[in-house]
Formats: structure tokens, sequence, C-alpha cells
């Protein structure tokens, strides 16, 4: 009986792989992981060469495929790798990044890690550009290579969490002057070739008890590549400067060199230290709160509110989508505006609604429906 709950259990896993299908979606693409859930995954050997990834990805939270939405849980191991990716934004839905994701992507200089990272991959970001980089709260490892050779890495953040930087994880950084260690005991950085070679680094803890334990520390307290400082208060100012991106984001100029903490509202959003941040178009408009912070000390905020009246100004500029019916499927085309698209069938029964940033393809059984854009409505049948 045993062996055949075994022999079950296989079948079972080995149907499921087999139905993992990969496709494409603004830009992005995507390998099914279950029945809900996707991952990033690398641009198909056939078209990495006519189509690669290029340029600035805001990888969203979910994607629409094949008449159901899945959220976006994962980055697949070498999914950027040596890509011309030059920002990347990636969603808290995520909570694995896989090995080598962004390695050897030369010309990324900025990524915003999701706030329930599990663990700093192994050479996640190695051979980037990356010139600051916060990692979030929760994060225990920096993985073997992570950051090895990022020759443009200047400040690095840690979390309170962090326990163990493993071999090789910046080696090569020779641009590394600034390190903020949230952690109150030092974290185990003996494996080979961490930090060999570098001098010149900073790195600030959070007191004046944190700093004794780490000088007796047989690595941080090496003061040929180490000096030693408590916390101090932070006191920067920003801009906070708003400005569209495109007809689906609104971007926000950070820049300095520290992290920002990022609320909607009360709740926080998003970690970074990246010059941009992203934030949707969308019809009701939002408050951010973004706060300047070392990860032990946070400066004074700077509000920054995106009115409903600007926005609806932006989406009068364009043109409705086209909204109809064919093939068993009901079509959007033409520009969303990040607006939120909602269908409901002939009896009042919501079928599918979340925020649009292009053109859809949405299956459904044949009948008729009503397709909202916004608070525009479209009767369409199929």
């Amino acid at each position: 009986m045993k062996l055949k709950r075994i022999l079950l259990s296989a079948a079972a896993l080995s149907a499921m792989c087999a139905q993992a299908a990969t496709f494409e979606a603004a830009g992005l693409y995507y390998t099914t992981t279950g029945a809900s859930t996707v991952k990033v995954a690398r641009v198909p050997a056939d078209l990495a060469q006519t189509a690669p990834y290029k340029g600035v990805y805001i990888i969203p939270e979910q994607v629409y495929y094949d008449g159901a939405n899945y959220t976006v849980s994962a980055i697949a191991d070498s999914a950027f790798f040596q890509s011309k990716a030059t920002e990347v934004q990636v969603p808290n839905t995520v909570t694995t990044i896989g090995e080598c994701a962004f390695a050897y992507a030369a010309d990324l200089t900025s990524v915003t890690l999701p706030l329930k990272l599990s663990a700093v991959s192994k050479m996640m970001l190695a051979g980037t550009n990356v010139v600051n980089v916060a990692v979030p709260e929760g994060v225990k490892n920096i993985g073997w290579g992570a950051f090895q050779s990022c020759g443009m890495l200047h400040t690095m953040l840690l979390p309170s969490t962090t326990k163990k930087i493993e071999a090789y994880g910046y080696n090569n950084c020779h641009n590394l002057y600034e390190i903020y260690c949230a952690a109150p005991t030092a974290p185990e950085a003996s494996g080979w070739a961490i930090f060999i070679g570098l001098s010149g680094i900073d790195v600030i803890v959070p007191d004046d008890e944190a700093v004794e334990k780490y000088a007796a520390n047989a690595v941080w307290g090496d003061e040929a590549t180490f000096t030693l400082y408590p916390s101090e208060e932070v006191s920067i100012t920003m801009s906070g400067e708003l400005e569209p991106y495109n007809d689906h984001y609104m971007r926000i100029a950070l820049g300095n060199n520290l992290a920002y903490r990022i609320y909607k509202g009360e709740e926080l959003i998003a970690l970074t230290a990246a010059d941009y941040y992203y934030v949707p178009i969308t019809a009701e408009g939002a408050t951010y709160t973004i706060v300047p912070t070392d990860m032990m000390n946070d400066a004074e905020p700077t509000a920054v509110v995106i009115e409903p009246s600007a926005i609806n100004d932006v989406i009068a500029d364009y043109a409705l989508p086209k909204v109809y019916g064919r093939d068993g499927a009901i079509h959007i085309h033409g520009n969303t505006h990040g607006q939120m698209v909602t269908v409901f069938d002939m009896y009042g029964r919501l079928c599918f609604r979340r925020h649009s940033n292009g053109d859809e393809v949405i299956t459904l059984d044949r009948g008729i429906y009503v397709v909202l854009v916004g608070d525009h409505p479209t009767k369409v049948r199929i």
C-alpha cells in the first residue's frame, strides 16, 4: 500500500511537471509552477538573439494566461542572465529569486528586491553594475558569490536578520565603500575570498555595543579592510520628484546612497536603494510616503501624492481601447492606461477583474458579458 501511494505521488508530480507552460506577457516570459503561480523565465533560446530582455522591467504581481490569473511568486535561475536589463523592480509576491538570476547583466544598475525574499541566492547579482543595494528584513543568508565582480557597487545595506555571508560574496567589488549592517551581532563571514583585496570600507552598525562585537570578530575587526562606526541620525532630504514614465507608471526619483522605505497609505510596499521607484497609474490616485533610512535610523518622510484628477487627465488624452468578442474570447485591444478591467456575466456575476497595462485576451464560456474598462462599459457576445 505504501509503495502504491509513492507511485501515485510520483505520477501526480510527473503530470504536474508535464503541464507546465511557458508564455509571454507584456515583454516578459513566465513558466507555470502550480495551479495559480508562475515564475519569471528566461527568454526562450530561439528568441534570445532577436528579443532579449532589455531596458526597465517592472514585474507585475499577477499575469493573465489561458483564462486564469497567475501570481508571480518566483524568478527562475538565470532568468536575466547576461541580459540587457537596466533596472528591475520585483513585486512582493516573489519570495524566491533563483541562482544567477541577474548574473552578468552588465547594463543592470539598480534592483528593488521584494519584501518577502527568503534569501540572496548564489551569484544572484554577480557581474552586474548595481550601485546601491538594500536587502529586506528576514533574509539571513547572502549566497555564494552573490555580488562577486559588481564593479560599481558602492553601498550595501543589510538587514538585522543577516547571519551569514558565504564565500566570494563581495569578491572583486573594489568600489564598495559602505556597508550598513543592522545585525546587532557580526554575521559569519569566514568563507574564502569574501572581502579579499578590498580596503577602506566603512561599516555602520546599530550602536557602540555592536561596534565592540564586530571589532572582536576575526573578519570584521580587520582594520586594514574595515572601519567600524555606530549608526547616527539620518538627516538627508530628497525631492520625491514625480514624473510620468510611460502610459502605465509614474516614476518617483530617489537617488541617494541610502535605502528608502516606501509606504502606500499605512502599508509598507517597498524597501529599495534604487534611483527610482515605479508606481502604477490608476484612476483612484494614491499617496506614497518615502522614508530615507540606513536600516537602523530613519530620516524625515516625504509625501508624494498622485491626485485622481491628474490620473483622469492623463487617461483622457488617449483613445479608449477596442473591446470585442471573437473566437471564444473577449479581446481588449489598445492602451488601457492601467485602469481596472472588470467582466460580469449576464447574471451580474464577477468573471474577471484586475488592473490592465495592455492588450488582454480573456477566455470565458460562450455568452453575453459586460466589460468595464475603468468606468466605460461595453456589451460583448462570445
